[in-house]
Parts: structure tokens; sequence; C-alpha cells
């Protein structure tokens, strides 16, 4: 088996640090890491999409390498794959059978793995929920050495703490998962824009019967302009045309040594693009434009060697406009411009122990790392803590202790299953370490 050393960071690329990398090929090799390597500090990776620290480790079993399996039930809609299969490469397989997943993120280089353990969620959460609502079984290796099944029925607190619990209970190494139905490979979308804030949250709740949907917003408006921004909706087309081909589009492939991104040109860009939007335009897209638009340009190269982060907030309150006019204003007070800004609404939340949407909204920011965010970030969390919300495990970068344990309610009855599996705290990582789990 394949140990190597190696230089790893989150997709935010604000942190970097080198982890021995191991490399199993079956469950086997897993097991005897475990067991008779003994490693401790170690934490699963997948394709490296979580933004922070959380997929960082002084250990890290890499699940590349392992044996690839795939069933799947086209009359049903039913995969069972191994956890090592990205969402891109089933795409390719499950599209042109008339299938798609329920629930996908924003890339589609993500793996299976990663989305149960971040239970991923999408434009549709207010109609459909999250990925893990979908994952009719997966299988485990606890830190235990021993291999479960794990369902709503069989072991129910195991997958419970599993789903969104940021691969702390053990490695996923397969899953059986729902479908959904399609007809074709195309969405029909429409843009409309808005003049501020509250004609945004007021268009939210009027087109929620949209299967997707999400505003992008322009963080410089400022005044009455203030939270202005584009809408874009999607429902699936039904025209019939299954053809996928994976789109080629403009890419950035090198990351600048200085970021071309700055509060002077995100303002520029903000202004752009939400001028060029034409309100109320109709068209077609097709699945890569419509879900995962990021994947075919590498834009966050842009953010230069010292990387970005990305924080996404939870808001559970019933004015969300009050925190959400506070939070733009105090990015604008301390000069730190989001080139990604976005706001969706979420639907009523799973029995997960550490799944992140609720109902509510949620507002997605992006953030240039700098010598000041460190200390912005205390005082924006500050901020946060006078109303009820939580942060994104997956997304997060800077997280305190006490804000993760304030916020999520239901970490003790975690603690308790990963306790009970892992009592000598082997699988962990560096986000895992700085929240106190």
């Amino acid at each position: 088996m394949d140990v190597q050393k190696e230089l790893l960071s989150g997709w935010g690329n604000n942190l970097s640090i080198f982890s021995n990398v191991y490399n199993p090929e079956n469950n086997d090799e897993i097991i005897n890491i475990i067991l008779k390597d003994k490693i401790s500090n170690f934490i699963t990776r997948g394709l490296g999409r979580s933004y922070g620290d959380s997929s960082l480790a002084d250990n890290i079993i890499s699940l590349k390498n392992y044996k690839k399996l795939f069933n799947f039930d086209k009359s049903k809609g039913i995969i069972e794959c191994s956890s090592n299969y990205s969402l891109g490469e089933l795409i390719k397989v499950i599209l042109e059978k008339g299938w798609f997943f329920n629930v996908t993120p924003g890339s589609k280089f993500v793996t299976i793995g990663g989305a149960i353990a971040s239970d991923v969620h999408g434009k549709n959460h207010h109609l459909d929920g999250s990925f893990s609502d979908y994952v009719i079984s997966l299988k485990i290796i606890t830190a235990e050495g021993k291999l479960y099944n794990c369902s709503k029925n069989e072991n129910p607190q195991l997958f419970q703490a599993t789903c969104g619990g940021m691969g702390l209970t053990g490695i996923i190494v397969s899953a059986k998962i729902r479908l959904l139905k399609i007809k074709s490979k195309f969405i029909n979308a429409q843009i409309i824009k808005t003049k501020n804030l509250n004609e945004t949250l007021a268009k939210l709740i009027e087109l929620k019967n949209n299967k997707y949907l999400i505003s992008v917003i322009d963080t410089a408006a400022k005044n009455k302009a203030k939270g202005r921004s584009i809408i874009f909706i999607g429902n699936h087309s039904e025209d019939g045309n299954l053809e996928y081909s994976q789109k080629k589009n403009f890419s950035i492939p090198l990351k600048f040594p200085f970021s071309i991104l700055n509060k002077y040109t995100i303002k520029i860009l903000s202004k752009i693009h939400y001028h060029f939007q034409k309100h109320n335009k109709k068209f077609k897209q097709d699945i890569d434009s419509c879900f995962y638009p990021l994947d075919n340009t590498n834009i966050y190269n842009l953010y230069g060697k010292n990387g970005f982060i990305q924080i996404q907030i939870l808001i559970e309150e019933n004015n969300p406009e009050i925190l959400i006019d506070k939070i733009l204003n105090f990015l604008q007070e301390k000069e730190q411009y989001s080139f990604l800004c976005a706001i969706k609404e979420f639907g009523p939340g799973n029995n997960n122990y550490l799944s992140f949407p609720n109902k509510g909204h949620t507002l997605i920011i992006d953030l240039k790392m700098n010598k000041k965010l460190n200390k912005v970030y205390q005082e924006f969390e500050d901020l946060l803590k006078k109303h009820k919300t939580k942060i994104y495990l997956t997304k997060d970068s800077f997280m305190s202790e006490q804000y993760f344990k304030k916020t999520y309610n239901n970490y003790d009855k975690f603690k308790e299953i990963k306790n009970k599996h892992d009592p000598l705290n082997l699988i962990n990582s560096l986000q895992s370490r700085r929240i106190g789990i």
C-alpha cells in the first residue's frame, strides 16, 4: 500500500500542511491501517472540495486508489457505489438513462462520501432537503476497525452522526442512493432582477414553488440599492434531450501570485454583473452551466496564492433582512468585499446531528484571505452571536469552539456516538480540534 508525504490544503487554499497520505485499495487495507499501523489524528479525504481545514490532519486516508464498485438499477433509479466516485463521474452514466441527483451542491468534483459527510444541499433545499435525505444506506469503517451497515433503520444513530458528521465517525466506503427521474439534460431558466434587499427576500418567497432558486447579491451596492440581486430560477425541461456532453468553458489554469480580486475590481465586477443581466430573461441551460458554473472556470485562482475563505450562514429568524443588512454594512465598513454573495431559502432540516440546513435563509460570502481577516472574522462572529445563526462546517475556516457549541444544538448527541465508536478520538481534523469535537 502506498504512503506518501504530501502538502495539502482545503479548496480555499488559505492553509496548507504536510500530511502522511495513505492510499488503501480495499476495506482490509483500511482496517489494517487502523488496527495494525495504529495511526491517530487521521481523517478521510475525497477530492478536497471542502473550503477550510475539515479534510486536513496529520494523517490522511485517501480513497483515490480504492477499488471502485458500481451498480445501477435503471428502472428504479437507485445506485449503489463506492464512496470515491465523484458526482461528475456518475452524471455521465445516469443522465443518459433519465436520472439525476435529487440534490446536488455547486461542484460536481465532490465524492459521494464527501457529499454525505457534509450532507450537502443545493438550490432546491426549500423543496427537496439535503443530500442525505436520499441516501438509502451506507457502509462505514469506524475507528474500531469494524464495518457497519447504516440506514435510518439499521444503526440509525451512527447514520445520523455520519450524515453531516464531517468524516469524524469513520471512513464511508459505499452508499446506496435514490435518484431523481428527469426527461432532459436542460434546465428552463429565468432571471429576475431586484432593486434592493427587501424586494430580493420578497421575490424569493413569491418564487419558492420553482425547483431551483438562488439570488446573487451585488455587495458593492449602497443606500437604497443595497441588497439588489440577480435571482436565478430553474426547472427541469421535458424536451426529451438526454445526450450529455461535458461542457468546456473558459478556464483560469494557474493561481496568480497576487490577487486579481480586490475591493476595486470586485466593485466593478459586481456592478457589471448586475447591469449586464436582462430582467425576466428566459433561456435554457445544460446541467453543467446551471449547477456547476464555477467548475468550468477555476475562477477562484484569481484570489492569488493566499487563497480565500467562504462563510455560509444560516439565519433562523422571521425577519432575516435585519441581520443581512447588518452583515452587508459590516463588510462594507471593513472593506471586505465579496466576489460571490448569495441568498437561498431553506426548508425544514433533517434529524442528523451536525447537518447544517434548517428552516430559514442562508447567506454565502466569499472573502479574499488577508492579514486583517482573522480579526475581522472575530468581530463578525460577535455580530452573529446576537442572532439565531450558525455556520456551515464544510465552508468554515475560522469558527470558534464557543460559537460552534452554542449553535449546533445536537452536538452532545453527536459526541455520544463519536465517543462510542472512537473513544480515543483517533479520527479528527484541524477543524474538529479547533472547534472542540
